[in-house]
């Protein structure tokens, strides 16, 4: 969400001394913690790490356009024609940037109510030379709940290398901390998810598919802005069926329902005049799955990509020649006014969408801050989803 991380080379040095002192030997933080006017003033300050949330921005220079689309010299390059392999490439790939696996879901209880989940690791890289407690890859971790009414979240920072974050393969296993993802075997699912949230919320839920991954855009190579190399590999298993449970502060509920799985890397920064992202995943009732997202630029037209997924397995990918939308109405959250209700057509595919929020105020108020939530789909199809929005 994105499906992020905005000027993160510069603030790895904050964040080892965030893990330094944390009870965790991480960083954390929740939803009930005291944001102070300091704390204001940081977010103000670093305002362009949190307009892009999964995606870096390259430093404010003056650069020509080769130099923008270019990645850092230190860090691998994302190109075109990469063969993404699984399982092998559910792993981390350190030789890039920036990177993160991304878990949104939409469920219900046995009383039919909503619930929308979050829990997404990030790795961050630099290009220092490693050491057991000075090692290039640093990790963030985001979890979230939202029950139609209340929001949850926490945020969690570790430094790699030391056991206290990241990701392995046999079997597959995410975590930062007591956050857990981990499968049966290196193919990712069947697997579980265990979170804790600020000690109100604790999360224990099953996934299953018998669906292949997706690739979006040219094979796994997705770009991120129209003529120019700026890109991520970039694939996702939206066809996760979820049971499991929720433990609130009302008490337990047993729930079910969909999830979608995103895994993205890259090294190539976006360009200073990138304004921010709109991100949006979607299940159909019918068995139809689609993702969209449309970057803004300063002094360009928005642009939109995405994949159709059919019922038949058929995987579409959409140019923005394919995507109209537009907002219908804004909501203001947090002090930010949001575009929460959105118009969307795919006219070729006899798609006409009416989005709105789950809930309102969906409003993650970490350190690096940004709006993921549930919603609810209507028009030519209905459904549920999910929306990311940063950089407002």
């Amino acid at each position: 969400m994105f499906k992020f991380l905005v000027k993160y080379l510069l603030l790895l040095t904050w964040v080892t001394a965030v893990v330094a002192c944390s009870k965790y030997s991480d960083g954390s933080y929740s939803k009930n913690a005291d944001v102070s006017a300091n704390n204001d003033e940081t977010q103000k300050e670093d305002a362009m790490f949190s307009k892009l949330n999964r995606y870096s921005e390259e430093p404010q220079t003056s650069k020509s356009n080769d130099e923008i689309n270019a990645p850092d010299k230190n860090f691998a390059n994302v190109i075109p024609g990469y063969n993404i392999t699984f399982p092998s490439d559910h792993s981390s790939h350190p030789e890039f940037a920036v990177e993160w696996w991304y878990i949104t879901a939409n469920l219900t209880d046995k009383q039919h109510n909503p619930y929308a989940l979050q829990w997404t690791l990030f790795r961050f890289a630099t290009d220092n030379q490693s050491t057991p407690w000075a090692n290039a890859q640093q990790y963030m971790g985001h979890v979230g709940l939202r029950d139609g009414k209340e929001a949850w979240f926490e945020e969690r920072f570790a430094r790699g290398g030391v056991g206290n974050a990241g990701i392995s393969t046999s079997p597959f296993n995410a975590f930062i901390d007591d956050w857990q993802w981990l499968a049966e075997s290196s193919l990712m699912f069947p697997s579980s998810l265990e979170f804790t949230i600020d000690t109100q919320i604790k999360v224990n839920l099953d996934f299953t598919t018998d669906k292949p991954f997706v690739k979006h855009g040219e094979q796994g190579f997705s770009r991120k802005l129209r003529d120019s190399e700026q890109a991520s590999y970039y694939y996702s298993q939206p066809h996760i069926q979820v049971s499991g449970e929720i433990e609130l502060p009302t008490g337990k509920v047993e729930v079910s329902g969909n999830a979608w799985f995103d895994h993205e890397w890259t090294s190539q920064y976006l360009s200073p005049l990138a304004l921010g992202w709109d991100w949006f995943s979607i299940h159909f009732n019918d068995g139809t799955k689609l993702m969209l997202f449309n970057m803004r630029h300063e002094q360009a037209h928005d642009f939109w990509s995405g994949t159709l997924i059919k019922i038949s397995g058929e995987v579409i990918h959409l140019s923005e020649q394919d995507i109209q939308a537009k907002v219908t109405k804004r909501d203001k959250v947090e002090q930010h006014l949001l575009p929460l209700h959105w118009s969307i057509q795919l006219p070729k595919h006899q798609i006409d969408l009416q989005i709105a929020p789950m809930q309102v105020k969906q409003w993650n108020p970490g350190i690096f801050s940004y709006y993921e939530g549930g919603t609810v789909i209507s028009g030519s199809h209905s459904g549920v989803g999910f929306i990311e929005l940063t950089g407002y």
